[in-house]
């Protein structure tokens, strides 16, 4: 990609229709990575119009087309799986091996469904008498993404990938913030004979223009709440349907007899990892008051330990985060927790030494209620709450009463008891003493707060295709006169009165 970056279109790089550009900036440095388009509404028309095309020579195509032009796909995005973790590691600030593994996410995801495309069945229906109905799952023709900026090339194949298994295109609207990888995926995929796909950048005006457009038939969205209310709204105009997906950080639960030695370091990575920005990220952990002191001491050694670091620096464990505003927004949210009472145990402040990038410590926070502005407002970050428990049945009832439900951690050796808190808890995702359960084949479906919509498994595919019910009837054609025409048609029969 050249310096500015374009429009992935049918195989080449577009400049936007006005000429505008945004800057990528480097997360460990601060200075400007490359230039992309600062795509506007003449751009967002112009690209649906060459994704619905598009996607109808894509569906015309055979099953085993699709499933080989998929593949394609897969081995172009492994083929280039040290650039991509590369740009996802400079523009994001992960780590250079989490943004690797991230692509190998994203490459598993586009072989699953890859193996789903022709089999997309319907419904045999034959409760009327007489009467044999069927259902079909047709695709909506263009799914529009919008993402957030954190696990962008795994986001982008967790909706496209399914999207185009279903017969449909997708084009994404990449986070300006950090669009790189995105924008490569889209061409690769262009490249690789899938020209149903396209990415585009720019401002976040252009969100609602998409959702608002009257080609696009299915809008996946994953991002922060406010966000996600717009699209929802915007989405109104011409009702069209959502998976949506708000970014939270979840709870985990430490009961006791849970093994620790797996739990602290499961659990400070689920919170660290990404310095804390994943969408599945831990972000609260209620332990059992037979282990809180253990757990607590545990997670401060772990955290004191860690290295923090540039992405790319092969001693990092933990990167920056992606910009310093969203460090200060940590910043920030550590000192109201304080404020209100909390204790930090660990980190809790920006890292001393390294200038340049959004450095903040892996920190560790106890002693703050459920009001507590850490707790109720929790900082995409690398801070960890942790308070303890007795009682199960009410942990599960606080943790409900937060009003998201995304995903849940429960770590413990009593299957029993295991099991009975996963079914107090009010989510679509439970992990059961794992913390990175992520797979295509398995589908997490946000719960209340936290959305709505199935994405990963057979689920994805419900939700990018709509059900047409065909039905036939098979009585006789002598027998299916409707009594009106009946009686209308007797009246004929009887001729004019001539009296």
């Amino acid at each position: 990609m050249s310096d500015p970056v374009g429009i992935p279109l049918s195989g080449a790089f577009v400049p936007p229709a006005e000429g505008g550009h945004l800057d990528v900036a480097d997360a460990a440095t601060g200075a400007v990575l490359l230039r992309v388009a600062d795509c506007g509404e003449k751009d967002v028309d112009a690209v649906l119009a060459a994704v619905t095309g598009a996607a109808a020579r894509w569906r015309a195509l055979t099953a085993p087309d699709r499933t080989e032009a998929l593949l394609r796909w897969a081995r172009e995005l492994d083929g280039h799986r040290d650039t991509l973790a590369e740009l996802v590691a400079r523009e994001s600030g992960a780590l250079r091996a989490e943004a690797a593994a991230d692509v190998d996410r994203a490459v598993a995801c586009v072989r699953h469904y890859a193996g789903l495309v022709g089999k997309i069945d319907g419904r045999t229906l034959s409760g009327i008498p007489g009467h044999l109905g069927h259902t079909v799952r047709e695709p909506y023709g263009v799914v529009a993404g919008l993402n957030s900026w954190n696990s962008a090339p795994s986001l982008f194949a967790w909706q496209a990938a399914p999207a185009l298994a279903c017969g449909n295109g997708y084009v994404l609207r990449a986070h300006p913030a950090a669009p790189l990888a995105p924008v490569l995926m889209a061409h690769l995929a262009q490249r690789a004979g899938v020209e149903a796909v396209a990415a585009f950048t720019g401002r976040d005006a252009v969100d609602t223009r998409l959702a608002r457009h009257p080609a696009v038939g299915v809008i996946a969205f994953t991002g922060s709440a406010d966000d996600g209310r717009e699209v929802v709204r915007a989405s109104a105009d011409q009702v069209a349907p959502l998976t949506v997906r708000l970014a939270a950080p979840h709870n985990a639960f430490v009961l006791a007899g849970a093994d620790l030695d797996a739990a602290v370091p499961c659990l400070a990575h689920s919170r660290f990892a990404c310095a804390g920005q994943n969408w599945f990220a831990a972000g609260h952990v209620y332990v059992h008051t037979s282990l809180y002191e253990a757990f607590v001491a545990g997670v401060v050694a772990l955290a004191e330990r860690l290295r923090v670091g540039p992405p790319l620096a092969a001693d990092a464990q933990m990167g920056p985060l992606i910009s310093a505003e969203a460090r200060d927004r940590v910043a920030a949210a550590v000192a109201a927790g304080v404020a209100a009472g909390a204790e930090v145990r660990a980190g809790g402040g920006p890292v001393p030494g390294l200038d340049g990038g959004a450095y903040f410590q892996p920190t560790v926070v106890t002693g703050a209620w459920p009001s507590n502005p850490l707790r109720a407002r929790p900082p995409a970050g690398p801070v960890l709450t942790v308070s303890a428990f007795g009682d199960p049945a009410a942990a599960a009832a606080e943790a409900n009463a937060a009003g998201s439900g995304a995903l849940a951690q429960i770590w413990g050796r009593d299957a029993r008891a295991v099991q009975d808190l996963a079914g107090r808890l009010q989510t679509g995702t439970v992990w059961i003493n794992t913390h990175d359960a992520l797979a295509p084949e398995i589908p997490m479906t946000p719960w209340r707060g936290s959305g709505y919509g199935a994405s990963g498994g057979p689920d994805a595919l419900d939700e990018l295709t709509r059900t047409k019910a065909v039905v036939w009837d098979l009585t006789p054609l002598a027998e299916r006169t409707p009594s009106l025409t009946k009686a209308a048609l007797g009246a004929d029969s009887e001729g004019p009165d001539h009296d």
